[in-house]
């Protein structure tokens, strides 16, 4: 599994069970409360490590992992377990300091539970659950929550998710290169070629047309729009319209375009011939898709700071349209002023209206 093909989180990978600060009192009754057999095999512990059984019986119960750090249990929950085993209420959960007794509690709530360790045999189960699943289009990330909540059900302990994450890759890889071939026998020489010249270097640009795709669009301008334009254009030009689209699923078509976004051209040309074409197929058709979607998107903006500038340009001209006509009025009416008050047996004089 490379590094590319990871689909956790960096939280999921280093820090798989977070336990809830907020909930409700029916949550914490259905997660967290022992019946009387549970009560009965946690009374058998000394006291002092009664409640830390108790936490990890429940948490094992609920999310088929050991809680390592039980400091971080809400103090509700701590609280919940004690009234229920009669313990006073306590500040900190003991924990046994030999390891060799902490594994032996360990073991013992495994037992009473029910629950096997994850060894080979489970791993060979999981790998045939996990191919059934990718065989009806589950993506690797939908695959994981399913694969854990398999495990639980079947009363596996959850390995570390790094481990499931590697299998989920290593099936999906298995059950994908059945639909690589499926695309490459679809495809035709054309577009093959036209693949290829996609990851070369061409016209003394030092960036393929495979990077250029990857680009998000610039401030809408008419030169962008231009090169948008040709790009997609140029795209057209590889008989990506003719291919058949309706043989791979829409929402694996995405799950592979994210997939290939995150390979240089380097990356695509080390990868076989099947894999290679088929990643680039679903790249430029999803390509196709988002060009179309950035053009409606950069013309928008465009015509709308367009407007913008006009309108910005308009008011100024009319502004000074309606200064200078303010005062061609107010000289009329200073005029008329004149008119009305000046007497009747005075002559006027146009020097006396300039005045």
């Amino acid at each position: 599994m490379t590094a590319k093909e990871q689909f956790l989180t960096n939280q999921q990978r280093y820090q798989p069970l977070i336990l809830p600060q907020r909930f409700s009192d029916e949550e914490m009754v259905r997660d967290w409360t022992l019946n009387r057999r549970d009560c009965q095999m946690v009374n058998k512990y000394r006291k002092q490590y009664r409640l830390g059984v108790a936490i990890q019986l429940c948490a094992m119960r609920l999310y088929g992992r050991f809680l390592n750090q039980l400091s971080d249990l809400s103090s509700r929950v701590v609280s919940y377990l004690s009234s229920q085993l009669d313990l006073p209420p306590a500040l900190t959960v003991e924990v046994p300091e030999r390891e060799a007794t902490l594994l032996e509690h360990r073991n013992n709530i495994l037992k009473y539970l029910g629950f096997r360790r994850f060894d080979v045999k489970v791993e060979a189960d999981l790998d045939r659950w996990v191919e059934a699943q990718a065989h009806q289009g589950l993506l690797p990330d939908e695959l994981f929550h399913r694969a854990e909540r398999y495990l639980l059900l079947n009363r596996i302990v959850l390995p570390g998710p790094t481990t499931i994450e590697r299998q989920i890759v290593r099936i999906c890889n298995q059950v994908h290169a059945q639909l690589f071939e499926q695309v490459f026998e679809q495809m035709s020489p054309e577009l093959r070629e036209a693949i290829d010249d996609l990851l070369q270097t061409s016209g003394g640009n030092q960036r393929t047309y495979f990077n250029q795709l990857k680009e998000y669009p610039p401030a809408a301008k008419i030169s962008s729009l231009k090169r948008y334009l040709e790009r997609y254009d140029n795209l057209v030009a590889t008989g990506i319209n003719a291919f058949e689209e309706k043989l791979i699923d829409t929402t694996f078509l995405h799950y592979l375009y994210r997939l290939t976004k995150r390979y240089s051209a380097k990356d695509m040309k080390r990868f076989k011939d099947h894999k290679r074409y088929a990643l680039m197929v679903c790249f430029l058709l999803e390509s196709r898709k988002i060009l179309l979607d950035h053009l409606v998107k950069m013309h928008d903006q465009y015509m709308t700071e367009l407007c913008r500038q006009t309108k910005n340009s308009h008011d100024k001209k009319h502004k000074e349209f309606r200064k200078r006509q303010k005062k061609a009025i107010d000289a009329v009416l200073d005029t008329t002023h004149v008119l009305l008050e000046w007497p009747d047996e005075q002559p006027l004089y146009k020097n006396d209206l300039w005045q």
